[in-house]
């Protein structure tokens, strides 16, 4: 099994960085944080072999892609709670949320990101990305009022798939400081009043990430 220190080569407002945070918050693992300069990708390249964040560095062990780090942690950290299930249908369940995050979810994510990256402001394309969240997120909120996470009774890799996606809707005033990333979605992207389950759940997911 790997050891050694754990080290993650992250660019924070990624949602991908932002789903490894969390497990690793959740599954109680420390790790040192290296934020990589958008611009300047060279160690990231010299480490993995490819640009992308983040990347995860296990004693000898590299790892990039945040749906393979999910999956590495939960088969080779032990401690704290699991990220998939040992039962199969549970896992079968926790993929077709994974599905549904890289299908549907990802979509508005797209238009919305795609936005923000080309310094102006489509009222139609967010207006579009707004209703595909509106009606993504109606799965959502009809699996909530069964508990309070998307598979089983505690967080699994679904709900942080999900979660960070949906997050970029529902961001709080505290923050989302003027000028950054964070103000920008709040400024233009928002859920309807009755997502209210979706977003207590959001927050949920959150307070893993620290």
């Amino acid at each position: 099994m790997p050891s050694g220190p754990i080290t993650l080569y992250e660019l924070p407002p990624s949602p991908n960085t932002m789903k490894v945070r969390i497990a690793l918050r959740y599954k109680t693992v420390p790790f040192q944080s290296v934020v990589v300069d958008p611009a300047d990708r060279a160690k990231v390249l010299e480490i993995s072999g490819q640009p992308l964040t983040p990347v995860l560095v296990h004693g000898d062990t590299v790892i990039y892609d945040s749906s393979a780090i999910l999956r590495y942690l939960d088969a080779n950290v032990k401690q704290g709670p699991r990220l998939f299930s040992a039962n199969r249908d549970a896992m079968k369940a926790i993929e077709g949320w994974e599905q549904f995050r890289r299908q549907v979810l990802g979509g508005a994510l797209g238009i919305a990101f795609g936005q923000f990256f080309s310094g102006k402001v489509d009222a139609e394309a967010m207006e579009r990305a707004n209703n595909q969240m509106d009606e993504a997120t109606a799965r959502i909120e009809t699996r909530l009022t069964e508990g309070d996470w998307l598979v089983g009774d505690t967080m699994t890799a679904a709900d942080i798939l999900c979660a960070t996606v949906v997050y970029y809707w529902c961001v709080p005033e505290s923050a989302a400081p003027a000028g950054s990333i964070a103000a920008y979605f709040r400024e233009h992207l928002s859920l309807p009043p009755r997502r209210e389950r979706t977003r207590g759940w959001v927050q949920r997911v959150m307070a893993h990430h620290r």
